[in-house]
């Protein structure tokens, strides 16, 4: 399948800014699942400056700008040709040992609520793939999803305790749940090609869980399954702070920051 995706954050500042600093993970990622036909990002002000491939594969770029104003802009587009590869990711240009995404955060601490969900599924004789499926069921069905419900803040205790969230939300909450079952679990930051009745669209998020024998795995608790072509891969990390397509810094700025995203997702023959 060929997606075309068009990306764009804009951030309006109401007085100068002495320094802005951002950092871009915005190339999709190089696997198997998916092929970069053509991928451009651009800023409306500053250079973007190619700083490095990290450690999990992402492209990172930088901007730096000073004395800024007004309003900046920061867009990513492009075309990509998808496959369905059952959920497993494949061909991954990364240098992590999975091991290390056992490691929880603040964002994906467990609970009495997670340990709960936990209980729900039946572990004896359950082999790893078994059992990653049915915690993605069940987080699936342990918060109901409520657009706006949530910020980027809220943590999976916190989802779990007002039982409604985004897919944010349900991703903290499987990660939480995996990595206490000893299965290292990653957030995903990405593109969902779907329809929808605005005909609006956001970026997605969904987990990696690592399989052994298998590899990572990838599984979307917010629509009760495993990813296929209609998905696009950006960036991973511990929780979506982690893996945030774009931080930024600013120095001695007092004044306001709106920030604004839009996103348009179209097949394309």
């Amino acid at each position: 399948m060929k997606i075309k995706i068009s990306h764009a954050t804009t951030y309006k500042y109401n007085s100068i800014v002495p320094k802005i600093i951002q950092s871009l993970k915005l190339y999709p990622s190089i696997c198997y699942n998916q092929e970069i036909i053509e991928w451009n990002t651009a800023s409306s002000s500053g250079k973007i400056i190619e700083s490095h491939i990290d450690s999990l594969g992402h492209r990172v770029q930088n901007i730096f700008i000073n004395n800024f104003s007004g309003q900046l802009k920061i867009s990513s587009k492009g075309i990509l040709k998808t496959k369905n590869l059952s959920g497993v990711v494949k061909g991954l240009k990364e240098r992590v040992n999975p091991i290390c995404f056992l490691r929880g955060t603040d964002l994906t601490k467990p609970c009495k609520r997670i340990k709960r969900i936990s209980k729900e599924v039946e572990k004896k004789n359950t082999d790893q793939i078994d059992l990653a499926h049915k915690l993605n069921l069940v987080v699936s069905n342990s918060i109901e999803y409520v657009s706006g419900s949530t910020t980027i803040s809220t943590s999976s205790e916190e989802a779990l305790k007002q039982k409604k969230g985004v897919c944010q939300d349900f991703a903290h909450i499987l990660i939480t749940a995996a990595r206490l079952n000893k299965l290292p679990a990653r957030y995903v930051n990405g593109f969902l090609l779907e329809e929808t009745n605005s005909g609006e669209n956001t970026t997605h998020a969904w987990v990696e869980i690592f399989i052994k024998d298998l590899g990572w795995v990838a599984f979307d608790p917010s629509h009760k399954k495993c990813i296929d072509e209609k998905y696009i891969r950006v960036s991973t990390g511990f929780d979506f702070l982690d893996a945030s397509t774009i931080k930024g810094v600013k120095t001695n700025y007092e004044g306001n920051e709106i920030l604004e995203s839009k996103v348009s997702i179209n097949h394309c023959q």
